[in-house]
């Protein structure tokens, strides 16, 4: 036991305003309350510590910092009677401190030892809204007089947390600062402040969510003093933390890589081992089509399934391995006073590795194995047993982990299934499943005519629409025209570096070649320029390269330095149209952002089948209806309000493309297009193609109009249909007239169109008589949106 002066706060804060004294005034207290009664065998202790203390007082003052060592046997005293007498672990971290444990005067060598170390305060949650976060120590003093003053019971468990870290700054151990402040008196200088504690609660339906602006604002700490001392008692914590720390990142599990997510586990994992020389491996038990699936990235670490050992190929496990994942089992070697399993087959591979230590602990969810954990150290003696024991206490949560990843990674791969490989949705899984079982069923009963039975969805409604950008094929045939000219310059200078020390018959031959395909240009069309352009790279320029190369031996660096231009141009050979191509993917990520989350409002309201195209935007097709959902009771009310949501999703598009056209290499812009049938039409799968299409000849007509209004004009002019920054609606019948100019009001209302709206007329193309048009101006001023 020594007096020591250790700061524990971070640095000055507000509790710097409030008075704080050091004496034994509340200690005096407790230990009259003892004597009050009479005096028996039962207090002789606080009756000598009563006559000590007034000793000493008359001899060296009232205590404070300034005469701790006069008091030394009190300290000595008071630790006795807080912890128990036959006590004598030499470990015990304890100590005495100010009113406020701001800082210790009094306690065991080894508390005093422990905070040598590398210690770094962990913050209680709760911030103010200024941005500012409280000290602990600061949310302590105020939780002590909301309890002692207005008898709200204190939400803070007068804990502190501490990390221990290691040189590169990684958690290595957990202590829990537990300060007890009952020898501590509080008052008021002024009259206590009210106010409304119901007004504490940020939130009236979660009390967690405290209001800290509100108690700072009715309560000033200068108003207020505090005297006596506290009493800190610390505790190795690192187990509990663990726990806490692996089930909150196991909530986020969806968000993460699982590499980085199992790694951040071994990080975490780390405080409960004894040593940075202890590895730890986690791996769940991946199976893809019924065979284990090793991702040997997250097994590197693992002795037991190592890419050397566990298999030669996809389908040949190691039979060893495939056995243990059969019947998986406790494996321990060196462990445990040098205790072996001698029964392992993986002695002598554990051995090999070099490993003195070693515990595998298969992980089990719902009877089944989830996973597997290894640790292991090159060294003796460091799988203790604390440091099993706390293993052990990890396993229901790291098994519930393994099984959760591999649900999540089984999750992941049907979704890239559905999404990239397949059409089949979640929507209309059920009736392919329910094909194939009578499939299946016909098989069984030996029938003749087993046969698959067309896949088709009766009476659902259309809505259709597409986003092109403008003028994409003229401005990728200028990228690329660009770019042709800058290779023809590049040729040019090249041609006068070699003529510097006169023409030559190789220059004169390949000027004339280079003039001749420049002005023929001019007079063909694109199609035929391409076609041009290439033949003379391959036919022309190759061969000129090397011959100059051979002509001109003296003047090779000079020729290096222009080829790289007329083959690579800058790593690609098209750097014009690679920009065209960088601000289209970008254009296109924007939209299918948008539509994805136009899909999502519609799968959560009634799932529908969704289908997109790539061109140089997006078109799509989303079918609604009973046949898709027969779970769910339809309406067509559901139709409206997915049209509603169209348009909104349109202008969206819009807006978003017309913001980022700014930060494009080449500033693009978009159309919107929607095309709206009246009517139901039955659609069925096609195997050929993989896709929904329309079923019947009388429901072509959908078809044929939906490809032939892309570049349709409006009536009598020459005036495209499609503008940038708007959004034309094309139908047939008026009677989708009423519902459309509700939606349409309804989004004006949200400020996201301007209120022109134009009623066309479009002109008639092959075969489409009589179509009509509505189109809406996106207003650009919006900024309502995410």
């Amino acid at each position: 036991m020594e007096i020591r002066k250790v700061q524990l706060t971070k640095g000055k804060s507000i509790i710097y305003k409030l008075e704080k004294k050091l004496h034994f005034e509340p200690f005096f207290r407790y230990l009259e309350s003892f004597t009050e009664s009479g005096i028996s065998s039962d207090d002789m202790i606080p009756l000598f510590a009563l006559e000590r203390i007034k000793e000493i007082e008359s001899v060296s003052g009232k205590l404070c910092k300034h005469n701790l060592s006069a008091y030394k046997d009190i300290l000595q005293l008071i630790y006795s009677l807080s912890v128990s007498l036959i006590d004598t672990d030499p470990k015990r971290y304890w100590a005495l401190a100010t009113p406020l444990a701001e800082e210790t005067f009094y306690g065991t060598d080894a508390f005093f030892d422990l905070w040598k170390n590398r210690l770094e305060e962990q913050d209680i949650p709760g911030q103010m809204q200024d941005g500012k976060t409280l000290s602990n120590q600061e949310k302590l003093i105020y939780a002590l007089i909301l309890e002692r003053l207005y008898g709200l019971p204190a939400k803070e468990n007068n804990t502190i947390v501490y990390h221990h870290l290691n040189e590169k700054g990684e958690i290595i151990d957990y202590y829990d600062l537990t300060i007890d402040f009952k020898f501590v008196d509080i008052k008021q200088k002024k009259e206590l402040p009210q106010f409304d504690l119901r007004n504490l609660s940020k939130n009236t339906n979660d009390a967690s969510l405290f209001n800290w602006d509100h108690v700072i604002n009715a309560i000033k700490l200068e108003d207020f003093e505090l005297s006596g001392f506290t009493i800190l008692t610390v505790k190795k914590s690192s187990l509990e933390h663990t726990i806490n720390r692996i089930q909150s990142i196991l909530l986020d599990l969806a968000t993460y890589n699982y590499h980085l997510f199992l790694s951040d586990v071994e990080k975490i994992i780390t405080p409960i081992l004894k040593s940075t020389d202890t590895i730890f491996s986690l791996f769940p038990l991946f199976q893809l089509n019924g065979l284990p699936f090793f991702d040997y990235s997250i097994t590197n670490k693992s002795i037991l399934i190592s890419e050397a050992h566990a298999s030669n190929s996809y389908t040949n496990i190691n039979p060893q391995v495939a056995n243990y994942l059969k019947h998986p089992h406790l494996i321990f070697y060196n462990t445990l006073d040098a205790i072996k399993n001698t029964t392992s087959i993986f002695d002598e591979r554990i051995k090999a590795s070099g490993v003195k230590t070693y515990l595998c602990i298969p992980l089990i969810h719902n009877h089944a194995l989830s996973g597997i954990m290894e640790v292991y150290s090159h060294r003796l003696d460091q799988l203790d047993n604390e440091t099993i024991q706390s293993l052990r206490a990890l396993v229901p949560l790291l098994s519930q982990l393994s099984y959760d990843i591999t649900a999540e990674f089984k999750k992941r791969i049907d979704e890239i299934i559905i999404n990239r490989f397949t059409t089949i949705q979640p929507a209309v899984q059920w009736k392919f499943n329910h094909i194939a079982a009578q499939y299946i069923q016909e098989l069984e009963n030996d029938e003749q005519n087993a046969h698959i039975k067309p896949v088709i969805f009766e009476e659902v409604y259309p809505l259709y629409g597409a986003i092109d950008v403008k003028d994409s094929t003229v401005i990728r045939n200028a990228s690329i025209l660009k770019d042709f000219g800058f290779k023809v310059k590049q040729l040019a200078l090249l041609i006068d570096e070699l003529s510097r020390d006169g023409k030559h018959q190789l220059i004169i031959d390949f000027s004339k070649r280079v003039d001749q395909i420049t002005l023929s240009l001019d007079q063909i069309s694109f199609d035929e320029s391409m076609v041009k352009i290439i033949e003379f790279f391959r036919k022309d320029v190759q061969p000129f390269i090397e011959a100059a190369r051979r002509e001109f031996s003296t003047k090779h660096a000079i020729i290096e330095h222009y080829a790289k231009h007329f083959f690579t141009n800058r790593e690609t050979g098209e750097f014009y149209r690679n920009e065209f191509e960088t601000s289209l993917w970008k254009i296109n990520q924007i939209i299918s952002k948008e539509l994805n989350h136009f899909n999502s409002f519609i799968q959560g309201n009634y799932p529908s089948y969704f289908q997109k195209f790539r061109t140089d935007g997006i078109e799509y097709d989303i079918y609604i209806g009973e046949s898709i959902t027969p779970q769910q009771t339809f309406s067509k009310e559901f139709i409206n309000i997915f049209r509603r949501q169209q348009i909104i999703s349109m202008a969206r598009i819009a807006l978003k493309a017309h913001h980022a056209k700014q930060d494009l290499p080449i500033p693009l812009e978009t159309t919107q297009l929607i095309f709206i049938n009246p009517h139901s039409i039955d659609i069925s799968f096609r195997e050929d193609e993989r896709r929904f299409d329309v079923e019947g000849s009388l429901n072509i007509r959908y078809e044929i109009i939906k490809k032939r209004i892309d570049k349709i004009r409006v009536k009598r002019t020459k005036e495209r249909l499609t503008q940038v920054n708007k959004i034309a609606i094309v139908y047939l019948s008026d009677e989708v007239l009423e519902d459309l100019n509700l939606s349409i009001q309804a989004i004006y209302d949200m400020g996201i169109i301007e209120s022109t709206i134009e009623h066309l007329k479009l002109e008639d193309v092959q075969g489409i008589v009589g179509l009509k048009a509505i189109r809406l101006t996106v207003n650009l001023n919006y900024r309502d949106f995410s």
